[in-house]
């Protein structure tokens, strides 16, 4: 399970990763000194976690106005120095709440309960209908069935949906991708996650799903026909 450490205190920096290296159910995949670093590591479509170990108090953002702006929300352990932020922490979903300075048992507690959620999430995701997703500053439910495609603009997303409404999120569509788990949507080109039940026709090196064109990549094209049942 890869992870981010994200703190502004160096020896609590150091102490997270000495921390996580002692359990093999974690990968450290950055370490950031502020929220605004942690932002810049998202823009990257190269990184993407599933753990957040997050200080909620630190200069200019805090870790609460962080997961404000994060498009999808990984699961987040708190650590701050402070009892008084725990219910902040629990009205955000946090999985748990550690106090410094932490103790390796009580660390090994909170990954534990990480992992047991992550089991439980794999199981829901393989036969979920619907995903959330962060737009216009709330979190709107999508019936997958609905969904056309998922198109890169920029540093967005655009979601596609049958009855023709354009869902933006921020975020990359490498990270869509490693979160949907549905055996109904592929990749086919570097700009375009589709809804395979929704194609209408395929030519040589495009595809149509209602009236949009979608191309498809020369990387991605054999993927797509192994995935189709041709007769």
């Amino acid at each position: 399970m890869k992870c981010l450490i994200i703190d502004d205190d160096s020896m609590a920096r150091t102490s997270l990763q000495r921390l996580c290296s002692k359990q093999e159910q974690l990968e450290v995949a950055g370490i950031c000194e502020s929220a605004e670093e942690a932002l810049d590591f998202f823009k990257n479509e190269e990184n993407s976690v599933e753990l957040l170990f997050l200080d909620m108090e630190m200069p200019g953002l805090s870790g609460l106005e962080l997961l404000d702006r994060l498009p999808v929300m990984p699961m987040v352990i708190f650590t701050t120095s402070k009892a008084d932020y725990a219910f902040d922490a629990f009205e955000y979903g946090a999985i748990d709440f550690l106090k410094k300075p932490i103790a390796q048992p009580r660390f090994e507690q909170a990954v534990q309960r990480v992992v047991g959620i992550q089991v439980d999430n794999q199981h829901f995701q393989s036969s979920s209908k619907n995903i959330y997703v962060r737009t216009e500053g709330k979190f709107v439910r999508l019936n997958c069935d609905d969904i056309l495609f998922f198109e890169n603009v920029g540093d967005y997303v655009r979601i596609r949906t049958a009855a023709g409404a354009n869902h933006i999120v921020h975020g990359t569509l490498r990270g869509i991708d490693e979160r949907l788990n549905d055996p109904r949507f592929l990749k086919v080109h570097r700009s375009y996650i589709i809804n395979l039940d929704k194609i209408v026709d395929i030519e040589e090196n495009t595809l149509v799903i209602e009236k949009s064109v979608i191309p498809i990549s020369r990387a991605h094209r054999p993927i797509l026909m192994n995935r189709l049942r041709i007769l």
